[in-house]
């Protein structure tokens, strides 16, 4: 879908990705979380109510355990973003066809 034929539920989520966004990269460098990219349904354009705001991330192991920090990143861009709509992934936890299909959606943060 083209940018400029997002749906209006698409817009609604990126507005409210970008009020928030200096927070957000707070929160991204608290998790040592880099390089963050929308994929899915808001990357594409096609996001409906009820549609899921999909973040992939890239966290390094050697700050520790990926899946609790990738959690515990999660919890909190819910509350800053005051919708449990959101789910995080680390692009190294990913398996290879879905994060395959993850990256070619990716559009950065």
């Amino acid at each position: 879908m083209a940018p400029n034929a997002a749906t209006s539920e698409t817009l609604a989520m990126r507005e409210l990705i970008e009020s928030r966004r200096d927070d957000l990269e707070r929160l991204l460098a608290k998790y040592g979380a880099t390089n963050p990219m929308l994929f899915g349904s808001v990357a594409r354009g096609d996001a409906h109510v009820g549609s899921d705001i999909d973040i992939l991330v890239e966290m390094g192991p050697a700050d520790g355990n990926l899946l609790m920090r990738a959690s515990g990143l999660m919890e909190e861009v819910r509350l800053l973003l005051g919708t449990d709509t959101v789910d995080v992934f680390p692009v190294q936890l990913l398996k290879r066809q879905v994060s395959q299909t993850a990256l070619d959606d990716a559009v950065p943060l």
